[in-house]
């Protein structure tokens, strides 16, 4: 009896131990793997840590000047700087034909009254005429009122047309470039030369300032067998 319930509990056990291990696994659900696409670019957040601001370097300004000041200089150009000279220009004739002695006499008296007129004087001397005055000039004695246009043959020179000596005109024109900042007074000279010495200064004294460029004409009065006597002109200033 003893060995039956013996076989009876082991069969039993074997088939409870059968059904255990033939039972259904539930499938472990893997997890799936997602690609980015290198051309794409995910959002990721990202903490920083506060970080101190820069201050900008300002050891250029001067102590207790307010930073939105600015401080410029003028320019580079130096307020002693004497004016640039732009343009120098020397027509030793402004008439192709001589102008008569008495013609130039009746115009200029000064030409015609002394003596000691003239560039091959022991102290040679010359005058200049405004650019007004030259104006007024062929206006006055030429039927054009222009350079090389027939003179006029006026009742005090008839006779004398030909006489000696004859007369030009030799025009001196300059440009200045002013570089002095401020304005101020300079005397700018102009230098007539012959034999490698100066033999007459023109001076003008004007105001000059940056930016406004100055022209000044004259004329003087040569004889015609002294014109090619004066070798150049020279320009020089004194600042006031």
């Amino acid at each position: 009896m003893k060995k039956i319930t013996i076989l009876l509990t082991l069969l039993v056990a074997g088939i409870i131990l059968a059904a255990g291990c033939t039972s259904p696994v539930t499938p472990v659900t893997q997890a799936r793997e997602t690609q980015i696409p290198a051309s794409s670019s995910a959002a990721i957040p990202i903490t920083t840590a506060a970080t101190q601001e820069l201050i900008p370097d300002r050891t250029s300004l001067p102590f207790g000047s307010p930073l939105d000041t600015i401080t410029t200089v003028p320019t580079t150009r130096i307020a002693s700087d004497n004016p640039y000279l732009g343009y120098l220009n020397i027509r030793k004739r402004t008439f192709v034909d001589p102008i008569p002695n008495c013609l130039m006499g009746d115009a200029f008296p000064f030409t015609k009254n002394d003596p000691s007129y003239g560039v091959q004087q022991i102290v040679p001397e010359l005058s200049a005429i405004s650019e007004d005055e030259y104006w007024s000039f062929l206006r006055r004695y030429t039927q054009g009122n222009a350079e090389n246009t027939a003179l006029k043959i006026i009742s005090a020179c008839q006779g004398s047309v030909t006489a000696e000596p004859t007369w030009n005109f030799m025009e001196v024109r300059i440009v200045l470039d002013p570089t002095n900042y401020n304005p101020a007074n300079y005397t700018i000279t102009r230098n007539v030369w012959s034999g490698g010495k100066i033999i007459a200064q023109f001076p003008t004294t004007r105001q000059i300032v940056i930016d406004e460029p100055v022209v000044l004409t004259n004329y003087i009065p040569v004889r015609t067998d002294e014109v090619d006597l004066i070798d150049a002109v020279t320009v020089t200033y004194t600042r006031h």
